[in-house]
């Protein structure tokens, strides 16, 4: 391999992947008209989410209790409620990042490797779907995670492991730090995939060409995980601002007054 020169490190950086090589495909032009299209959908799409969220999601939300605080069924109508605005938003959301926004930055840059995913929703295990929905991430955790532990001589399912830990750090990190708050349900959540990658690879390996994997993906990951931790992070949020306003107190006025209230001259 070629020593890294600065070249080829700044379009890397920018670049939509995260596996260096000193060249990539490239092609040959760059295609204004398909850029303008995508950049239109794009805004459009966002807009929706963006209705989405405060015309389905924040009513919802704000009218809830803490999930695991609260009564169990008001718990399960709140997540049922949300589970088809907050599935609608994720797949805006995919769609405009991993098929939009990921294709203009590539075309900009006429990027060549436009396999930013696969068929992921046809996915029959749920190890199929985390090698199939964010392929750039993928690939990177196959290349420094997965096959480093393979060659250490670790066996597959610990480097699975491994491989679901780093993810799962990262997960709570992207989550943690815009909400200010470390409550690791986002870590959990991915670290609950990995009983669910077994099972859904022991049932298609038992029940061949079924879906029943397939089913229980879509029931965990997008009926139940979705809404349930974007009302664990929802109130986690909200009782930590409630907290930090008690600590604060009130905020006195610097404006010296005289003892019937009015403002001294």
């Amino acid at each position: 391999m070629k020593d890294p020169t600065i070249k080829s490190l700044l379009y890397f950086m920018l670049a939509p992947t995260l596996c260096y090589q000193p060249t990539y495909p490239r092609t040959t032009c760059i295609r204004k008209g398909w850029v303008i299209r995508q950049l239109v959908k794009c805004l459009i799409f966002t807009g929706l989410m963006g209705f989405i969220i405060e015309q389905y999601i924040n009513p919802i939300v704000k009218n809830s209790k803490h999930p695991l605080k609260g009564n169990f069924l008001n718990a399960i109508e709140r997540v049922l409620k949300l589970s088809v605005p907050t599935l609608y938003v994720w797949l805006c959301m995919f769609y405009c990042f991993f098929h939009l926004w990921l294709n203009i930055l590539s075309e900009l840059l006429r990027f060549g490797d436009r396999e930013f995913y696969k068929d992921w929703w046809n996915a029959k295990t749920v190890e199929e779907y985390w090698r199939m929905w964010n392929m750039p991430v993928h690939k990177w955790i196959i290349r420094h995670i997965y096959f480093p532990c393979i060659r250490k001589g670790l066996s597959r399912g610990v480097a699975i492991l491994i491989s679901f830990l780093v993810s799962a750090v990262f997960h709570e990190i992207c989550v943690a730090v815009p909400c200010h708050i470390f409550k690791f349900w986002a870590f959990f959540g991915i670290m609950f995939q990995i009983p669910l990658v077994f099972l859904t690879r022991y049932l298609q390996d038992k029940f061949q060409n079924i879906m029943v994997g397939n089913m229980i993906f879509w029931f965990f990951f997008s009926i139940v995980g979705q809404p349930m931790c974007v009302l664990l992070y929802y109130h986690d949020v909200m009782n930590r601002q409630a907290q930090f306003g008690k600590m604060q107190g009130p905020i006195r006025s610097s404006t010296p007054t005289t003892t019937d209230g009015t403002i001294e001259a």
